[in-house]
């Protein structure tokens, strides 16, 4: 049977970009050393906003929301969706199952369908649509992926990530809501999986939940729009629980931590990097590809860790033989990781 792997990535961002500074001038609220050290001393430089940051400053309904939502996505989604296609040579035509996940708003029928539609995909398409994951996402629409095509080693399996958190976004001083605002931004990436071509192999995936605080993280839907639910420990669960889940899928293999040369770690943020890295005995190095994109892009959710994997291929490809690991991080408290082999 044969190995699925990640034949291309197509990255999409919005064209237009602010820094840190920028969105501070923005900023409707009163200004605090919390606000101050959020936006001013934050380990983002600059994100880039599908919604532009007026837009907070005037009333809209859940209605005005979610459109929002909905053209920014169908905009992203399909513009990465184009450039994964243009890298792995191949046409739209050539893609047997769309995959979709966004937390960020709601639709039917589905954006898979959607961008299916306007992008020239067969209309005898499988299709897979994810939502209410949040951050995580990618990873087990990866893993839908490489069963599909495992079983169908002629097929191709595109899975797209896609959130427009810029359009959830709420004029609410609550601390939890400053850190998101000062942190999310908007981003698409997909991954092409199939058996034929380069690319890193999917080997294995692995899932840790800690039910005990399911409810430190999460995305609430009001009659005012979205909340954000942000505790502060979410550092500490994270770091608790990333080990267990990490050696549990190299265990499986017969592989240790050393043995991995290639760490693709969600960036949800600076105080979860280091925990991460803390707990995992990681270098710098090997940090590397995690924070550069936190820096330029921020948390785009769940489109981050494929962004993480492309820079880390693009400037620092693992030699051929050796194991990666791709860790993200969200809702449920969970943590979903795969194996990558070279």
């Amino acid at each position: 049977m044969s190995e699925p792997r990640i034949v291309a990535i197509g990255r999409s961002v919005p064209q237009q970009r602010y820094t840190q500074q920028q969105l501070y001038a923005h900023s409707p609220w009163e200004r605090t050393p919390l606000l101050d050290r959020l936006f001013l001393d934050s380990p983002v430089q600059s994100r880039a906003l599908f919604v532009p940051p007026e837009w907070y400053r005037t009333p809209r309904t859940l209605t005005d929301t979610n459109a929002a939502w909905r053209e920014g996505a169908l905009a992203l989604g399909g513009e990465s969706l184009l450039a994964a296609l243009d890298v792995a040579g191949r046409a739209a035509t050539d893609i047997d199952l769309i995959g979709v996940t966004s937390v960020t708003g709601y639709t039917t029928p589905g954006l898979d369908l959607l961008l299916a539609r306007d992008h020239g995909l067969r209309d005898d398409v499988a299709r897979l649509h994810f939502n209410c994951i949040g951050c995580h996402a990618a990873v087990p629409l990866l893993r839908a992926a490489a069963d599909f095509v495992r079983v169908r080693p002629q097929a191709m399996a595109a899975a797209v990530a896609v959130e427009v958190c810029s359009a959830c976004f709420a004029e609410d001083p609550d601390p939890q809501n400053l850190v998101a605002l000062s942190l999310f931004a908007d981003g698409a990436a997909t991954a092409i999986v199939g058996t034929q071509g380069t690319g890193p192999m999917l080997v294995d995936f692995g899932s840790r939940y800690d039910f005990e605080h399911i409810d430190a993280l999460g995305f609430e839907l009001t009659t005012l729009g979205f909340r954000i639910v942000l505790d502060p420990s979410i550092p500490n669960h994270i770091a608790h629980a990333i080990e267990g889940a990490v050696l549990a899928l190299l265990d499986r293999h017969g592989l240790t931590v050393e043995d991995v040369s290639s760490w693709c770690l969600h960036p949800g943020g600076s105080r979860i990097l280091d925990a991460v890295q803390t707990a995992l005995g990681l270098s710098d190095l090997q940090m590397r590809s995690s924070r550069r994109t936190l820096r330029a892009y921020g948390n785009m959710s769940s489109p981050s860790v494929l962004f993480v994997l492309a820079e880390e291929l693009s400037s620092r490809l693992p030699p051929p033989g050796s194991f990666g690991v791709m860790a993200a991080f969200g809702p449920g408290l969970g943590i979903e990781v795969a194996l990558l082999a070279y």
